[in-house]
């Protein structure tokens, strides 16, 4: 088992990376914490059915009080009536601080699951046990709980992090195609903004002329090390940025125009990582027109993207909503934006008022046609 130890100034907390961990889960709930009575897990119905009966039975098997609360599936129930749901479920249940709430699922399930974590008796146990990719390398770790409201992602939030992180790579090998590709946007921003390995390790696993090359590609060994490195990552980038005042935000290369993308799209249409992956082509994009970085940067990224079919081109959707949605990035003041953009990989760099003009032209470009 692989353990990467955060310390952070509002808790030091592991993240245990293990195929097969989950047979496990509860003499590790044993082992990390005491004084708790009662687990509660939330998760979505989607997850529930695959996983549901056995996390019942492990439940069953440890001699724990638990309970399950099942929501709908999709980034458009991370909100605040979610929370309420669960909130009445916690009351009904007699939880109380030293009881532990576990998110059992993907990015939505960590986020808003941890939200309700926080919040709940000013902050109850919360273990993280993240089910698809991006929640395995990305959105369980550093402590962001958040809701959307009104189709403006992650607007509602605070930093609460996790008391544990478990992380088993067995349980994503039961992903629809769509979902892997979700995460593995998440993993190419690591590569480019921070580990060039990342990078050379999916161009040898994956097999451009095997249609079913990202199911192989999630089954090999090697890709609980590719999901290692981005815990690692993300974990020193927390300690040195915990409340994301500054060099945290490299993280969100992808996510300015990404972010947009899904607001654009309503929460529904585009998922997340989707979104990141055509974000991440409007900044190099931008990075080209600064001259930052050369056409041919591009290229490279598109031949990689291609092998693990991840979308480039922007549906057609509306650019001024797109545009409209910068003024809700968190990295922007009212006077000023701030992106993330490239001077080659592994060389992000902060970039100040990028005009309009150029931000639009670069959406345009790669936006799908009539």
């Amino acid at each position: 088992m692989r353990v990467i130890n955060v310390k952070t100034r509002l808790r030091k907390y592991p993240i245990l990376i293990e195929s097969g961990i989950t047979e496990d889960f509860v003499d590790h709930l044993k082992k990390n914490f005491s004084g708790f009575n009662k687990v509660v897990v939330i998760t979505n119905n989607k997850v529930f059915a695959i996983h549901g009966q056995r996390l019942k039975e492990l439940l069953d098997k440890g001699k724990l009080e638990s309970y399950i609360v099942v929501l709908e599936d999709g980034e458009e129930f991370k909100n605040l009536e979610s929370a309420d749901y669960i909130y009445k479920k916690l009351i009904d249940f007699n939880i109380h601080r030293n009881d532990i709430v576990v998110a059992f699922g993907g990015g939505v399930i960590g986020d808003l699951g941890g939200f309700v974590a926080s919040t709940f008796h000013r902050g109850v146990r919360l273990v993280q046990y993240p089910t698809t990719i991006i929640g395995q390398v990305d959105s369980s770790i550093g402590g962001k709980v958040v809701v959307n409201y009104n189709s403006i992602k992650n607007v509602i939030g605070n930093f609460y992090q996790p008391h544990m992180i478990i992380i088993d790579p067995l349980l994503i090998t039961t992903l629809e195609e769509r979902e892997i590709i979700n995460g593995l946007a998440e993993i190419v921003k690591y590569g480019i903004v921070f580990d060039r390995k990342i990078l050379k390790i999916l161009e040898e696993n994956v097999d451009e002329g095997n249609d079913s090359r990202l199911f192989e590609l999630i089954k090999k060994s090697v890709f609980e090390e590719i999901i290692y490195r981005c815990c690692h990552i993300k974990s020193v980038v927390v300690e040195k940025d915990e409340f994301d005042l500054g060099y945290r935000n490299l993280l969100n290369f992808g996510h300015t125009i990404g972010h947009c993308i899904e607001k654009a799209a309503k929460l529904e249409e585009i998922n997340h990582g989707q979104a990141v992956s055509m974000g991440m082509i409007v900044a190099i994009d931008i990075s080209v027109e600064l001259n930052l970085v050369k056409k041919d940067f591009k290229d490279m990224i598109i031949k990689l993207y291609r092998k693990l079919k991840l979308p480039y081109i922007i549906p057609q959707l509306n650019i001024t909503d797109i545009i409209g949605g910068l003024k809700y990035d968190k990295k922007f003041t009212s006077t000023r934006n701030k992106f993330i953009l490239l001077k080659g990989i592994n060389k992000p760099v902060f970039y100040y008022n990028v005009s309009q003009d150029i931000v639009e032209r670069c959406i345009s470009k790669n936006m799908e046609q009539a």
